[in-house]
């Protein structure tokens, strides 16, 4: 149950944005309820970006109430580790946000990305490597120009081999450059830095990393079903990407 109260009855639209907000950042709900309130939060900034659906009450842009705090928080909630439920609803909350804020929110973005890959631990590269995944073809201009940022390509495949011997990771990784595929100098980018890294990852079966762990938390035993469907989720994804890297090869 929520500590955060409901707004009351003749409270302001800002304070009601406020309470939801607040809702939000407190985590540890049920999918079902995040994704209502989630649907709530979009619903309100829609409405209001528009003159035909905004309240008439005087009240400052709704976007505006959403400081670096709360972006992160909605950010968040398009982690890998979150239900797809979670993600989808989640997506459309910051489409509607980023359409409303319009630079404002692109500089929170793009502040949030570099700060959890400079930061570099196991949760910051994989909510770094969601979001600019999720968000690519929504917004492909920007996190193209943030893949695409001199030392970042050519530093995720030794990486991941180097630090992270986790498929978790690696798999985050992986998605944000499947998705990267569809711009051209992106993909260029992957075929000089990443191919290597990628059919590695293909050809080779490797121990299990110890940090493998199911959504409860539970470390999986080595060899286990999970371990080894997990594996060869992550050889397809890097296969998909190699196919994607060598039609587009000039001939």
């Amino acid at each position: 149950m929520s500590i955060v109260p409901e707004p009351a009855p003749d409270a302001t639209l800002e304070d009601k944005t406020i309470l939801l907000l607040a809702r939000l950042m407190e985590g540890g709900k049920e999918d079902e309820d995040t994704c209502k309130e989630l649907n709530l939060l979009t619903k309100m900034l829609t409405d209001d970006a528009f003159p035909g659906t905004r309240s008439p009450e005087p009240h400052k842009p709704l976007w505006e109430l959403l400081d670096i705090d709360s972006v992160e928080m909605m950010l968040g909630y398009l982690d890998m580790r979150q239900s797809a439920t979670v993600r989808g609803h989640a997506i459309l909350t910051i489409s509607s946000y980023l359409k409303a804020s319009g630079q404002t929110g692109i500089e929170y973005l793009t502040e949030f990305f570099n700060t959890r890959v400079r930061q570099g631990t196991y949760d910051d590269l994989i909510v770094a490597f969601s979001v600019a995944a999720s968000l690519f073809p929504i917004l492909p201009e920007v996190i193209a120009s943030l893949f695409l940022t001199d030392g970042f390509v050519n530093s995720i495949g030794p990486l991941m081999q180097r630090k992270w011997k986790s498929r978790k990771v690696e798999q985050a990784a992986l998605e944000l450059i499947n998705a990267a595929c569809m711009n051209t100098a992106c993909r260029e980018a992957i075929q000089k830095y990443c191919t290597g890294w990628l059919e590695e990852i293909v050809q080779t079966t490797p121990e299990m990393p110890t940090d493998v762990t199911t959504p409860g938390g539970t470390l999986l035993e080595d060899g286990s079903i999970q371990q080894r469907i997990h594996s060869q989720l992550v050889r397809n994804l890097a296969a998909v990407i190699l196919a994607k890297i060598q039609v587009s090869r000039p001939a």
